[in-house]
């Protein structure tokens, strides 16, 4: 499993990262001046209707139940210690010319809102794209949620999954983002201040 980090719009530097070219591009900014690349773009690359953004999409048929109402639990445990993020699992196959970071881009605000999610609520996603086909997996978080980690940072969890992904174990792999997305967050918090969450009970 190769791993990118794929952020969607501007962090607290007020720059953002093209999810086309990776270069730098300021917040106030409509396109990329590398690439030229703009969210409009997305539109024209990916004209179909969005689906839901449900929790964990599972488009690509990876997961079974069982291993869905794991995955749920080593999520809910991750956001009652974090509750100020969300969290969504996208399993997808996409053709080899298409970038795993702009697809995830085009997810996160194509995307309709659902019922119970609010703008804000969609701001504070992190998702999780895997290519089922591939075996690439990004990051792709809101903007609210940019500067929670680094790109080294989310580089290094997702290579956790490797193992089990090469062993054949998706759900073990996703189980151990979230272990090692807690691990991180508890260390950055520690580290350089992150709001200390408040603690829901079990």
């Amino acid at each position: 499993m190769s791993a990118t980090r794929s952020p969607s719009r501007a962090g607290s530097s007020g720059v953002n990262t093209c999810p086309a070219c990776g270069g730098p591009v300021k917040a106030d900014s409509n396109w990329c001046p590398g690439c030229n690349f703009t969210g409009g773009d997305t539109v024209a690359m990916f004209p179909d209707h969005p689906p839901p953004f449900l929790p964990i999409l599972d488009a690509a048929g990876i997961l079974k139940p069982h291993a869905v109402r794991k995955i749920e639990a080593a999520r809910d445990s991750l956001r009652r210690r974090f509750p100020q993020f969300q969290w969504r699992i996208c399993t997808v196959i996409l053709p080899p010319e298409t970038r795993l970071s702009v697809f995830g881009f085009w997810l996160l605000n194509a995307c309709p809102l659902d019922e119970n999610e609010t703008p804000e609520d969609r701001a504070a996603t992190i998702l999780l794209l895997i290519n089922a086909d591939s075996g690439q997996a990004a990051v792709i978080p809101g903007y609210a949620a940019e500067s929670c980690l680094s790109d080294d940072g989310w580089k290094d969890i997702l290579a956790t999954m490797a193992g089990p992904w090469r062993a054949g174990d998706p759900t073990e792999a996703i189980i151990r983002f979230f272990k090692s997305t807690r691990s991180r967050l508890e260390l950055a918090w520690t580290s350089y201040g992150i709001r200390k969450p408040a603690r829901i009970s079990s």
